[in-house]
């Protein structure tokens, strides 16, 4: 694993839109901070990298360079991130990097368009077990009762989830 500083430029653009996945109103700060340790850090595997400031915790996942996602630690994004829960029959499924499927899901919380990024949680403790991007809106997902829902973007026991415990 390679880790170096982001660029000043690169760093304000990422944080852009990293904060642009917050609502406007939920910390009274709708800007991004300053940063000047913004890290990278690239995997054996040349498609995937993590994007981090650890006093922030930071934590986001790129995938072709064209992909960013929070990672399950993140602490400055997922919490406003909508929420799919799913039950105990999907859990091992998800964390085998599956896509999550309608009749696994038990609830959403927050409304989310589609292409929005899901913190996926279990329903027996409501721990986040997974990232995922929604592949229709809230009202579509809601009523659908068969196929695909989410997504899976990372999840509990992928390489990113690896690599990111030696950053923490």
């Amino acid at each position: 694993m390679r880790v170096y500083n982001l660029s000043k430029k690169a760093a304000e653009d990422f944080l852009k839109m990293a904060w642009s996945l917050k609502p406007d109103d939920t910390d009274g700060s709708p800007s991004p901070p300053k940063v000047k340790d913004l890290k990278i850090a690239e995997l054996d595997d040349p498609s995937l990298a993590i994007i981090f400031e650890k006093s922030l915790k930071l934590y986001f996942g790129r995938r072709n360079e064209t992909i960013h996602f929070p990672l399950i630690p993140d602490e400055q994004v997922t919490p406003y991130l909508p929420t799919a829960t799913v039950d105990i029959g999907a859990v091992k499924f998800v964390v085998n990097g599956a896509n999550i499927m309608r009749p696994g899901i038990v609830s959403f919380s927050g409304q989310f368009r589609k292409g929005s990024l899901l913190v996926v949680r279990e329903a027996s403790h409501s721990k986040t077990i997974a990232i995922g991007r929604a592949n229709e809106d809230f009202e579509t997902l809601s009523s659908m009762q068969k196929g695909q829902a989410l997504e899976n973007l990372h999840y509990v026991g992928d390489k990113l989830w690896e690599a990111q415990k030696g950053l923490l």
